[in-house]
């Protein structure tokens, strides 16, 4: 007891000391004796074994652990661990052996005070070869570039496990009592220790908030990196790279930067990808922050990501106009959003007889072309009907596809010319005859009087196979008056393929004078309908008595898709310069298609300040993260998912 008394003792001044230095390598030494807050496990501190004994852990019966005390505050390790341990190999009779393997295994672990145990690193399993009666080694493990803040309260630990034994095996098994593998420590001749890289606070700390990203082949990811000065003077801090190739590109935006006293300063490391790279390629960089209080480092990953494919097509004109017989013409822009030169397949979607100039366009990446689409307007086409036409490209490649729509309005008017040359349609009328003529009596007297108006604000749906898309019309009695009711029927019609199914929430509806009511239009499209099926369905209102009315509604199909909304919120939502921002970004998959390997970024100012990858949301799901970010003297936030 007294002996841990004095350890603690010993402890806390040398942390106090600690404390007062910037950064340094700090040597733990294991001891036989148990750890006062953690007593399965051994302690290790400062003090170096003085004893003449060595002391023993088989570790064929199982691993070894020595903690520390717990740390009074959140401890940074920024730097390379190393693990010097002392292995041998017993054997009842050695000679007779040229020589044994012992596999071993070390670990750097965070003790909560529960005793929950996280792993902050490890070794790979490494071989030791002993020959003949050599039967005793000592052995470093290193594990590299460890960043980690061990929390308040937490103990840090040391784990060594012996991961591969023959003598497990049978027959091998029966030998297994003569064999041992003993760690030996807590001696003045077999020194078994941890050296651990500490960066206490206070002095100059380096922070990037997202240290690893990915970037395409000859493109660049940027991280901005914030440096803190913890003293009282104003330092000049000087920035450093521990890269030395010459295939990928490293460039610091400042070499050295002038960080005021109690307060920070940003700057950027701009890594390149080289052009020929391949999906995977990756680097692991060190960035070194040296002042005259203190020194720092964060390493930065950049892998190489796979090129993607993209499409986007827009509409040059929302609406055209144009007279029954005469062609309408349109224009749609296809662009090449991806990474690659692609073949996309152009199809028109559209009622009436409608062609584009090309079945199919290459582009490349970055490019866009025009693409013209004619429109055949019927004879008979009556002033005022409107029709979609859509125009959809789809890559060859993948699955990337789009699709922008536009409006076909009918529209004539006769001219004063026109109305002097009417003898030609009397000569026409007289030519059909009587018959014809009483025909159109009827006609004109059952179509004259309009009462009826159908109304709906979305008539065309782009829907994958197995949706339903419901349609909500406005239906309005056109007369004017108390005591004139008309009863509407409804019925759907028009170019419906074969299993799509249309389902009308009302047969008929009463409505008062000038009463507006609604109707629920509702297709159901089979679940194996090919993705080049499409339907046009005219929604007829037939009155009691007058014209029947009716819309057109277009439905085409497409591959499901993701399709995410966003909801930001800020903690706090006032920003004060050099304080943490918290932003919290809610993601919901409203699609039919898993969202895989997304990206949340924060930018502030055009410039990205932290970001979250690697998040899938599947369809009807929400992710929400929290980024957090240090605010500027003035702050423009945005928040992008791709």
């Amino acid at each position: 007891m007294k002996k841990v008394l004095t350890t603690l003792l010993f402890n806390l001044i040398l942390f106090t000391l600690i404390l007062s230095a910037c950064a340094q390598e700090t040597y733990y030494y294991l001891h036989d004796d148990s750890n006062p807050e953690y007593s399965e496990y051994k302690i290790m501190d400062y003090s170096p074994p003085t004893s003449s004994v060595s002391s023993f852990i088989n570790l064929d019966e199982g691993s070894a652990i020595w903690a520390t005390l717990p740390f009074a505050q959140e401890t940074k390790i920024n730097g390379d661990v190393k693990v010097t341990v002392f292995i041998e190999a017993s054997f009842i009779q050695p000679e007779i052996l040229p020589f044994q393997i012992r596999v071993i295994k070390v670990s750097l672990i965070d003790i909560a005070q529960s005793g929950n145990i996280d792993t902050i690193a490890s070794t790979r399993p490494t071989t030791i070869l002993f020959i003949g009666n050599e039967t005793q080694t000592s052995q470093t493990f290193s594990m590299n570039n460890v960043e980690y803040i061990l929390p308040e309260g937490h103990s840090l630990g040391i784990k060594v496990e012996k991961t591969f034994d023959l003598f497990s095996y049978f027959p091998f098994s029966i030998l297994s009592p003569f064999f041992a593998t003993n760690l030996l420590y807590d001696s003045a001749y077999t020194k078994s220790y941890a050296l651990i890289p500490f960066n206490a606070t206070g002095g100059i700390s380096l922070q990037c908030f997202d240290n690893e990203k990915g970037v395409k082949p000859g493109e660049n990811a940027t991280y901005t990196l914030i440096i803190y000065n913890n003293g009282d003077l104003a330092d000049l801090v000087q920035l450093s790279s521990n890269y030395a190739g010459n295939k990928w590109s490293i460039e610091l935006e400042n070499e050295e930067v002038i960080v005021p006293a109690k307060s920070f300063n940003y700057t950027d490391v701009i890594v390149k990808a080289p052009e020929d790279a391949f999906e995977g390629d990756y680097i692991n960089v060190t960035i070194t922050a040296h002042g005259n209080t203190g020194s720092d480092s964060v390493w930065l990953n950049t892998t190489v990501v796979p090129l993607e494919y993209g499409v986007k097509v827009t509409a040059k004109n929302e609406s055209v106009r144009a007279e029954p017989g005469k062609t309408a013409k349109f224009v749609f822009t296809v662009e090449n959003t991806g990474d690659l030169f692609d073949t996309y397949n152009l199809f028109v979607t559209c009622v009436w007889h409608a062609v584009a100039e090309k079945d199919s366009l290459s582009l490349n990446a970055g490019d866009k072309e025009d693409i013209e689409v004619e429109v055949t307007v019927p004879e008979n086409a009556t002033n005022g009907t409107t029709q979609l036409v859509a125009l959809t490209a789809k890559s060859i490649n993948s699955d990337e596809e789009s699709t922008a729509k536009s409006t076909l309005e009918v529209y004539y008017y006769v001219s004063g010319k026109e109305e002097v040359s009417g003898s030609t349609i009397g000569l026409i009328l007289f030519i059909i005859g009587v018959a014809v003529l009483l025909i159109i009596a009827y006609y004109l007297g059952r179509t004259a009087e309009k009462t009826v108006l159908l109304e709906c604000e979305d008539r065309m749906r782009e829907l994958p196979p197995g949706k339903i898309a419901e349609f909500v019309i406005r239906v309005k009695n056109l007369i004017v008056g108390k005591d004139k009711s008309m009863r509407y029927r409804f019925k759907a019609e028009g170019k419906i393929p074969e299993n799509w199914l249309t389902e009308i929430d009302k047969e008929e509806i009463l409505l008062e004078g000038e009463e507006e009511g609604e109707v629920t239009l509702k297709v159901k499209i089979p679940e194996n309908a090919p993705p080049d099926e499409w339907a046009s369905i005219d929604f007829i209102a037939t009155p009691q008595k007058g014209k029947s009315e009716k819309l057109n509604f277009l439905i085409t199909l497409r591959e499901p898709r993701e399709i995410l909304e966003t909801e930001i919120s800020h903690k706090p939502e006032e920003f004060e310069e050099g304080r943490r921002v918290v932003t919290k970004v809610k993601v919901r998959n409203v699609g039919e298609k898993t969202a895989e390997n997304k990206k949340i970024i924060v930018l502030v100012n055009g410039k990205e300040k932290n970001r979250v990858e690697g998040i899938s949301i599947p369809p009807s799901s929400t992710a929400e993260v929290e980024i957090p970010w240090i605010a500027e003297k003035e702050n423009e936030v945005e928040v992008k998912v791709e």
